[in-house]
């Protein structure tokens, strides 16, 4: 992952602070509302089971591969909240992230022409304030990388949580942000229908519970999402800059094929 060279601000500034619950709550009465007029319409859904759903307390294996070196590491710790997936990237290297997931202990193959949602609860270590630039907390990578390395990119910078859309050729479109704050539990979940069209997939974003509205003024953005094969990471990825240490907690990553799966 490379971008050309941009202006840094000067000091670098790190915060951390006790973990806190998201609000994954409020998507579940989102879900349980559209349930509830779907009963009065006389169509019941099958109740919400996701397709994954990476528990910390299954273990790193949950996941299909890790990516982080020593002397970083993945690590499960707790809290008042119950268990999570502790990332820290160490200083000297670019990144500490996990690649895939598994489903019962088999690499899940995501398809083309096929809508997944991705949830999940992160806490930010740090949000790059100073030299060290942006940083990812989660991808939605190709494999093998051929005209899109990463259709969808979370990136950290500046006190900011950005979503940014490239497209092929490597143009970057940053679609919405919003001010985060080291320490503080806050709740995603993406919509993505993958197409390898430039109008054939879309993302959908619900940030707290509550649907975001993109820089087009769009709910849902359209877009070329699929190239070969993709996968979601998670974790911290420094592509500027290893000079920093960069930590990212996340709790209950899910995938499924509705927002009430990863509500």
């Amino acid at each position: 992952m490379h971008r050309p060279p941009q202006p840094r601000p000067l000091t670098p500034t790190v915060r951390t602070g006790p973990p806190r619950r998201g609000r994954r709550g409020a998507l579940a009465a989102l879900a349980a509302a559209s349930t509830a007029a779907l009963v009065l319409l006389g169509a019941v859904p099958a109740s919400a089971v996701p397709l994954w759903h990476g528990a910390a307390s299954g273990g790193t294996a949950v996941f299909a591969g890790n990516e982080c070196p020593a002397p970083g590491a993945l690590s499960i710790e707790t809290d008042g909240a119950g268990d999570y997936f502790r990332f820290q990237k160490s200083v000297g290297t670019y990144r500490c992230e996990v690649r895939g997931v598994r489903v019962d202990g088999t690499g899940y193959a995501f398809a083309e022409n096929a809508t997944y949602w991705v949830g999940w609860e992160q806490n930010l270590g740090f949000t790059s304030t100073g030299p060290e630039g942006d940083w990812v907390s989660w991808q939605w990578k190709s494999y093998p990388n051929a005209d899109q390395n990463y259709p969808l990119l979370m990136r950290v910078d500046n006190g900011r949580l950005y979503l940014t859309y490239v497209a092929p050729g490597g143009v970057w479109t940053t679609l919405w942000s919003t001010p985060v704050e080291a320490g503080i539990w806050n709740d995603i979940a993406l919509g993505i229908h993958t197409s390898s069209s430039e109008t054939g997939g879309w993302v959908e974003l619900y940030y707290n519970g509550i649907q975001q509205t993109f820089s087009d003024g769009s709910t849902r953005y359209t877009g070329r999402t699929w190239d070969s094969a993709n996968q979601p990471k998670w974790g911290a990825y420094d592509r500027d800059n290893t000079a920093y240490e960069i930590v990212n907690r996340v709790r209950d990553p899910r995938i499924g094929t509705t927002l009430g799966d990863v509500s």
